[in-house]
């Protein structure tokens, strides 16, 4: 029952890709801009090749994958059918350590998330959301946040040509 909620929650949260990976065109598309926080790159590789390359970089900045979710699989339970979506979780406890002698209530923000979405046309996108908004209403936290963006511009940089 647990992992039905989870799958449940998971593929929920996952709907908002759904535009750009369903093959829904741009006009069809029409919703709302995206948030000035989520930031949106192609990758130079495949989408296996990048979700690979990522959690290799994850590694390569002393970071833990935590989970790798698999949104398109779980999309299948409820009959869509997508490209290639996958989110990749990760942390490291020293930054947990860091947030709960900052301010322990930021402690519900981690791990942080990068997704992995195939385009129809065979494209690969990256997306996350700047740990700089994820941890702004949390005093006490923006120096560790604007370190963690650094971060994950490391981890991207393997992605790029």
């Amino acid at each position: 029952m647990k992992t039905l909620r989870i799958a449940v929650r998971v593929v929920l949260a996952s709907l908002f890709l759904l535009p750009f990976s369903t093959g829904i065109s741009i006009a069809q598309q029409n919703g709302p801009a995206p948030p000035d926080f989520l930031v949106t790159l192609p990758s130079s590789f495949d989408f296996d090749d990048t979700v690979d390359i990522l959690k290799g970089a994850i590694e390569q900045e002393n970071l833990m994958v935590v989970h790798e979710i698999d949104a398109q699989r779980m999309l299948r339970m409820v009959e869509v059918q997508t490209g290639g979506m996958k989110q990749i979780l990760f942390f490291h406890p020293r930054y947990m350590k860091r947030i709960i002698e900052s301010n322990r209530h930021g402690a519900i923000v981690p791990p942080l998330k990068i997704a992995v979405m195939e385009m129809p046309d065979g494209r690969v996108m990256v997306r996350y959301d700047r740990p700089t908004h994820l941890f702004e209403a949390y005093d006490g936290l923006s120096e560790l946040a604007a370190e963690l963006e650094g971060v994950i511009q490391q981890i991207l940089d393997e992605i790029k040509d």
